[in-house]
């Protein structure tokens, strides 16, 4: 199985670019990863959010095929503990998928076309991060959720 991560836009704090090139590292330890990235358009938000939204939208789900399992990091998504995380990430991996596309959307979130593709929302918190500060706690948590699968002393309760 390939996890597949969407960002919309460049990270662009540079503490975390090397945060999470530090945990893009070690994921690939344990199963195929790419990242892709959809670029912003500067100045596009002037002709409306939702313009915006509908441009993104487009372009992440041109990266989807049909048989993808889509996750979208999402507030209003589930949320679960560590080990949780790690035996849904199981779940999926032994059900024969050959990708999960995972969707970080941009400073204004998705489109409904997203959400309408999106096999299931994740919430990685209560509270509201910033888009790009996102990827960084995403990436520890993968890792984390592969470790915890290989029994590997990183995750400790």
């Amino acid at each position: 199985m390939k996890v597949i991560f969407i960002q919309v836009g460049e990270t662009d704090q540079a503490y975390l670019r090397e945060g999470i090139s530090i945990f893009e590292a070690r994921i690939r330890h344990y199963i195929p990863l790419q990242v892709i990235t959809i670029p912003e358009r500067k100045g596009a938000v002037k002709k409306g959010v939702e313009r915006l939204k509908e441009s993104e939208g487009e372009r992440i789900l041109s990266n989807c095929n049909q048989g993808d399992y889509v996750i979208l990091l999402d507030e209003r998504g589930d949320q679960f503990g560590s080990r949780e995380f790690a035996t849904f990430m199981q779940k999926q991996m032994v059900a024969g998928l050959k990708r999960i596309i995972i969707i970080s959307g941009g400073a204004y979130g998705v489109s409904r076309k997203v959400y309408e593709r999106s096999d299931r929302m994740l919430s990685v918190s209560k509270m509201t991060f910033s888009h790009q500060m996102i990827r960084l706690i995403f990436f520890e948590q993968l890792y984390r959720a592969m470790a915890i699968l290989k029994g590997d002393p990183y995750h400790h309760d």
